[in-house]
Formats: structure tokens, C-alpha cells, sequence
């Protein structure tokens, strides 16, 4: 996923502190069941990439969904393969 997931600890060319912003929250749904969720801190790397292994069958509807500090929503829906 693409997110800068800044600390809140670097500067930039200027000198000035950049501010937070992370990815705070993440939450898997499948066929509108959670599945699988966590707690992120500003400690991930740029664009991070998260795994899960759910169980499942082909059609089922998988939906994630990410929170950041700023209250930004980042969701997608696929369906299994």
C-alpha cells in the first residue's frame, strides 16, 4: 500500500520537522467478517506491505481498510481468486 508513514522524527531539506503521519490502524474483513486486525505505529516503513493468511474459498470478498493519524481512510475490496 502506499502511504509515507512519517514518525514525526526526520527533517527535511529546510531543516523543519515533518510531521506525523502513519498508518494508526488495519482492519481485514472477509465476507463482512473480521478477520484479522492491528495496531500500527509510526515506526513502518514508506508504502508498506502487510501479509495475511486467511482461510478461505474462491469468491470470497475480502475488504481492508487502514486509518492513519490524520483520520485519512485508505479501503479496497477484492474478491478471491
Amino acid at each position: 500500500m502506499k502511504h509515507p508513514m512519517e514518525s514525526g522524527n526526520r527533517k527535511n531539506k529546510n531543516g523543519s520537522i515533518i510531521p506525523q503521519n502513519h498508518i494508526t490502524h488495519l482492519n481485514v474483513n472477509k465476507n463482512k467478517v473480521l478477520a484479522a486486525k492491528a495496531n500500527i505505529g509510526g515506526s513502518i516503513s514508506e508504502n508498506p506491505f502487510f501479509q495475511f493468511k486467511i482461510p478461505g474459498v474462491k469468491g470470497d470478498e475480502i475488504y481492508f481498510e487502514s486509518v492513519d493519524n490524520l483520520g485519512k481512510i485508505l479501503s479496497i475490496t477484492k474478491i478471491s481468486k
